[in-house]
């Protein structure tokens, strides 16, 4: 039998997966990320320094809460190298 998307030879087992040829290698090879304790941690942080952030903006302290969300984001980069 002949593959209807790249015209070669397969087996009955073989099935078109997800709209790409299962004879061809995958133009991108993507590992999944290795989410570690530290990430989490981080995350945790960040999220607490947003709530704060907010916390601010309602109370109409608008330093805080600009100076909350600017820690928010360096902590973001941050949680991309751990």
């Amino acid at each position: 039998m002949k593959c209807n998307t790249c015209n070669k030879e397969y087996s009955p087992e073989c099935d078109y997966n997800q709209g790409r040829c299962p004879h061809h290698p995958p133009l991108l090879n993507i590992q999944p990320k290795d989410t570690s304790k530290g990430h989490f941690y981080v995350s945790l942080v960040k999220s607490a320094l947003r709530v704060i952030a907010g916390g601010n903006l309602v109370i109409g302290n608008l330093f805080w809460a600009g100076t909350f969300l600017i820690l928010a984001e360096v902590l973001g980069v941050v949680e991309e190298l751990v």
